[in-house]
């Protein structure tokens, strides 16, 4: 499940926010400021993000206090987005009554649901597998005639027009011509940060995606931005690289048996980043896609801030590291991506 960004969806997201609130003031009796809202004397933090998924259609993560809206309802009319909407905003009611053991749809979920004057298709709040392929087809439609609405030749120009306002106004649609969307990923999940996986997001950036760190209520996430091809190509190396920098750790171990302990292990690992970092330098190519990734990034976490630690330093761990990132590649698992995929190995020239 692919977390999806563009300008249409950033709006989509706006809205998707206002809707929100809206019911949790009106409907819920509930007090909203900013980002959140007071329940039961407590403030808690809401938010929103748009996934792409053949037939999930939305959910609540308790963790991150997320609730997840798939882009086919980027199609539908405002009624049916507060549909789907209070039914996640139910599930994080019971979440916060109840706790994560109960049944998703149970007695406690319903009651939720009965609590707030909600009707039964509330708690059911489900569009036909059918409904969500329509749809996409819909977009995929409008999209090509607003391509077509380029075109030079004046006839087909003003028909493939006529055809897009149409669909867009009986279906109030806002999507924009030929508009790239970009993807976030969770790539990996832990129950605190660490040296590794600081040095693994250093290392994803060189593959042209932007990693960030979320944190949630029990784990932080480790979440990459940038095209549907990166976002792929990263994940793979993010989960080899979880693995592999363990595998490096117990060679250098074998090869200066003198490197133990927490300390010098956090070192190696960061020494491993800076030495793959510094094999080569980023073609200007490379450096406008990274602050194109930067301005993206802007949007998508406007609060975002950089925290800086100190941590003790073993020189001894960290050259060890420097040395064996300077050899570290990739391996396995890439090309079943076919020719999108190695065009992006070829720029990050693994």
């Amino acid at each position: 499940m692919n977390i999806l960004y563009s300008t249409t969806i950033l709006a989509f997201l706006s809205k998707v926010k206002h809707l929100s609130f809206q019911i949790l003031r009106e409907e819920m009796g509930l007090g909203t400021a900013r980002s959140r809202f007071t329940y039961k004397g407590l403030s808690f933090p809401l938010h929103f993000v748009v996934f792409d998924h053949p037939s999930k259609l939305g959910f609540y993560s308790p963790d991150l206090y997320e609730i997840g809206i798939n882009k086919v309802f980027l199609l539908e009319k405002e009624e049916r987005i507060k549909e789907i909407l209070r039914h996640e905003l139910a599930h994080m009611i019971t979440f916060i009554d109840f706790g994560k053991g109960v049944s998703h749809h149970g007695k406690e979920f319903r009651s939720v649901c009965e609590r707030f004057g909600w009707p039964k298709e509330v708690s059911k709040a489900t569009v036909h597998f059918e409904k969500v392929v329509k749809n996409q087809r819909l977009v995929q439609k409008v999209q090509k005639l607003l391509s077509l609405a380029n075109s030079p030749n004046p006839a087909e120009a003003r028909e493939a027009t006529l055809k897009a306002q149409e669909l867009v106004k009986k279906y109030h649609l806002n999507i924009a011509p030929d508009e790239e969307e970009t993807v976030l990923i969770r790539v990996l999940e832990k129950k605190r940060g660490s040296a590794k996986l600081q040095a693994i997001a250093s290392i994803l950036r060189t593959f042209l995606v932007y990693p960030v760190f979320n944190r949630g209520k029990e784990q932080i996430y480790l979440e990459i931005t940038g095209s549907p091809i990166a976002t792929e190509v990263a994940e793979y190396v993010a989960h080899f690289l979880d693995h592999h920098f363990e595998v490096l750790w117990k060679e250098a171990q074998k090869e200066d048996p003198s490197l133990k302990g927490t300390t010098s292990k956090n070192s190696f690992f960061r020494g491993l980043a800076d030495g793959y970092q510094n094999k080569n330098s980023p073609s200007k190519a490379l450096i406008k896609i990274e602050n194109q990734l930067t301005l993206m990034a802007s949007k998508i976490y406007p609060h975002l801030r950089s925290v800086s630690s100190s941590y003790d330093h073993v020189e001894k761990g960290a050259k060890k590291g420097r040395e064996k990132g300077q050899k570290l590649k990739i391996h396995g698992g890439l090309m079943k991506g076919g020719k999108g995929l190695l065009k992006i190995l070829h720029q990050c020239r693994l």
